[in-house]
Parts: structure tokens; C-alpha cells; sequence
């Protein structure tokens, strides 16, 4: 059996050629992901580390629309093929 694990980062990060779906939000304090139904940013992120004796300076913070400390998490992509050279 073989598990697909989607890896996600913050969408400013990659190329537009390079961005899936969105998989949740980045939080720019703690590199950690958080789902999208979630309006605050509390509790275990979905990708990321869980450090109780470091907290992150926006937990509790609401995921306001326009907020610098976060962004779209998105799904990456792999790289689009090589062309290939005609013989």
C-alpha cells in the first residue's frame, strides 16, 4: 500500500506553474500549517511542529483576510517535464 503525502508551502513561495489547491494556512511566526475551516489560529496545525514550550506569538489571532503573518498554504506541484530535443 502506498500513501500519497500532499506537501504544502506558503504560496508566495513558489512559481505559479508550481501551486496545487490550497491546502489550508501558513503561519509565517511558526512555519506551520493550519486547515481552512479553522478561524483562529489555536491548537495542532495539520503540518508543522506542536512545541507547547514555544508558542507562537499569533496564537489565539483570528485568520483575518489581508493579515501579513499568514498566507494560502498550497499543494506543490512537481516540476513540469524538460522539453525535449528534437533529433
Amino acid at each position: 500500500m502506498v500513501y500519497h503525502v500532499l506537501i504544502p508551502a506558503p504560496s508566495s513561495q513558489l512559481p505559479e506553474e508550481r501551486r496545487g489547491r490550497v491546502l489550508g494556512r501558513f503561519c509565517h511566526g511558526c512555519n506551520s500549517v493550519y486547515p481552512d475551516h479553522r478561524g483562529k489560529h489555536v491548537g495542532k496545525p495539520t503540518y508543522g511542529r506542536d512545541h507547547i514550550s514555544s508558542p507562537c506569538p499569533h496564537e489565539g489571532e483570528e485568520f483575518e483576510p489581508g493579515a501579513s503573518w499568514w498566507e494560502p498554504a498550497v499543494e506543490v506541484l512537481p516540476a513540469p517535464a524538460p522539453p525535449v530535443a528534437a533529433a
